[in-house]
């Protein structure tokens, strides 16, 4: 996981709903707890798989003062049917209707016209701390150790 997309620079700022309609914001995050950003791709098939994977990790992440935010580049009624079909997600799922903050974060693929799985580790001022993309980088394990390394 090489994945080096913004490491050292400010996370782009973004306040969108999640799969309960409450409001969620990176600024909620800053100083106290560190956000862990995952893109997930709208529609394919082991997207539902990770983030019920995903769940479980992030009680882990909350002990460590870390907050599991998911993201996808859909509309608020195709998050809360991945939720759903995950089996209910115990962490904010997000829905990113225009794609905007996955563009602002580089995990847009135009060519693909989807998110590209991509997952940001964000310290308490701000910074990208740790980036690694593809399916590897939803995996409990490899996030919760890319976690502890950043979180130092």
């Amino acid at each position: 996981m090489g994945y080096t997309f913004g490491v050292g620079r400010e996370a782009p700022g973004f306040s969108l709903e999640d799969q309960d309609g409450n409001a969620i914001t990176l600024r909620q995050y800053r100083g106290d707890w560190m956000p862990v950003i995952a893109f997930f791709p709208n529609g394919a098939r082991e997207t539902a798989k990770q983030i019920g994977a995903l769940s479980a990790a992030a009680g882990q992440l909350w002990g460590m003062r870390g907050q599991l935010v998911g993201i996808v580049a859909a509309g608020a009624d195709a998050v809360t049917k991945l939720a759903a079909e995950a089996g209910g997600a115990a962490f904010p799922l997000i829905a990113d209707p225009d794609a905007k903050v996955a563009r602002a974060y580089s995990a847009w693929s135009a060519a693909k016209k989807t998110v590209v799985p991509l997952v940001c580790i964000v310290d308490k001022s701000g910074k990208i701390v740790w980036a690694g993309e593809g399916a590897a980088a939803l995996k409990p394990a490899a996030l919760l150790e890319a976690f502890k390394l950043s979180a130092r």
